[in-house]
């Protein structure tokens, strides 16, 4: 049975429920606006059961790291990615969303949780570092969908949003 190293972030976003729900599932757009440049994302065809799939490669710890997911909208706007190939394969991103006011403003709350196993014998090793780097670019990440959303602006939503991956 496999380990995992897990981790979690909170953002608080400036935009709308519906926005910032669209915007995180919009692979097209994350492409085009290259919104996170350490990532790279290729649309691939659906699983057997129309479940949408994407490729995603990062390097983390050094390594290059290329895995398939398939992901899963629910009615709420939450996002669940698992890795069903490559090196992270049984792991998961999950994005959870919730109206939330701060100082007085609209917004939006961001829950991520990711998950990735570890590798077999210097997993438990690595699982501090392994963490460290998650949280940190995680963080990055975070902060660069809420710069897309809060600066440069997401406007698929008047354009009848691209939910799918």
């Amino acid at each position: 049975m496999s380990e995992f190293v897990e981790v979690r972030h909170e953002e608080w976003i400036a935009a709308a429920l519906a926005r910032v729900c669209a915007q995180f599932a919009d692979l097209q757009h994350h492409i085009e606006r290259n919104v996170h440049p350490k990532l790279r994302f290729r649309p691939l065809p659906p699983a057997a059961d129309g479940t949408p799939r994407f490729a995603q490669e990062v390097r983390l710890l050094g390594i290059r790291q290329r895995d398939v997911f398939e992901r899963r909208i629910g009615a709420d706007g939450r996002i669940l990615d698992r890795a069903v190939e490559g090196f992270n394969r049984g792991g998961s991103l999950q994005f959870d969303f919730a109206q939330e006011v701060r100082d007085g403003r609209d917004g939006t709350r961001v829950e991520i949780t990711v998950r990735l196993p570890l590798p077999p014998v210097p997993g438990r090793l690595l699982r501090p570092l392994l963490a460290w780097q998650l949280r940190r670019e995680v963080r990055r990440a975070a902060l660069q969908d809420k710069h897309d959303l809060e600066t440069r602006g997401y406007p698929a939503v008047a354009a009848g949003l691209r939910l799918a991956a």
